[in-house]
């Protein structure tokens, strides 16, 4: 190369070198771009597209179809599992008469009734107090403990033994709970109960747990509540039948309260 191409060549080199940074440096900057993945891109979604449960399936994930199909057997197999209430049929089928050997024999529901017997043949009473009554107990009355009678027929008194017979018109002494009344004061005639269940309605009496009390002429008393007490009177035996059915067994007049 003559001299003065070396020359040349010798100073523009700067001005070339400056020019290709320059150019470098300004492609640079525009090749580097933030990378978006498109929607072909295998890469994963954006953070906020996992979160956004509304957005619909894509027809190019096949894991969703894959997951539901698994879900849809489960139902169809706890649904199967799933107890039913036993049909009409099956129910009548479990509680036929047929079911029972002795329902099956005679055709019709055995009979709940006791056999009346006497389980007290003998009994004595002992006098209490100046008035000689003597003392009296729920229990001595009681035809299930007397004569294993459950329930309670119209004539019931024609199976009771002497011993409690003969208590019909003797004054007595017996310990009871006064059936609540609708009055407080001057009460004249009250119902005496075994026992305050019955007075709180707690349960049915049967015929021979509460009987009428009339007290002396003359002679009131207030009411005592869930308070057991003794009655004085003379005690009877007056069978009371209404339609078929024992309505009244015991009575008791002549009477005075005794508290303590």
């Amino acid at each position: 190369m003559p001299r003065q191409g070396r020359l040349a060549a010798i100073a523009l080199s700067p001005v070339l070198v400056l020019s290709l940074a320059i150019g470098c440096t300004e492609n640079s900057s525009a090749q580097f771009h933030s990378y978006q993945p498109g929607k072909g891109s295998d890469e994963s979604p954006h953070p906020a597209k996992v979160a956004d449960k509304t957005d619909p399936p894509s027809a190019t994930t096949p894991s969703v179809a894959v997951a539901m199909a698994p879900v849809k057997a489960v139902d169809q197999k706890s649904t199967a599992r799933t107890p039913v209430a036993p049909s009409a049929t099956a129910m009548s089928s479990t509680t036929s008469p047929t079911a029972s050997p002795n329902v099956a024999a005679k055709g019709t529901a055995p009979s709940t009734d006791r056999k009346v017997q006497l389980l007290i043949p003998n009994k004595t009473f002992r006098p209490e107090g100046q008035s000689g009554a003597v003392r009296v107990s729920y229990d001595d009355i009681d035809l299930l403990k007397v004569l294993n009678m459950d329930p309670v027929p119209p004539d019931a008194a024609t199976y009771m033994p002497a011993w409690l017979k003969g208590l019909d018109g003797r004054r007595v002494r017996i310990r009871g709970f006064m059936y609540p009344t609708f009055q407080q004061t001057g009460v004249r005639a009250f119902g005496l109960a075994r026992d305050n269940q019955i007075c709180c309605f707690g349960r049915n009496p049967k015929i021979y747990d509460v009987f009428d009390v009339a007290l002396h002429e003359g002679v009131t008393t207030d009411y005592i509540p869930n308070r057991p007490f003794d009655v004085v009177g003379v005690f009877h035996i007056r069978p009371e039948v209404d339609a078929g059915r024992l309505v009244r067994l015991y009575e008791m007049d002549d009477a005075t309260v005794v508290i303590k």
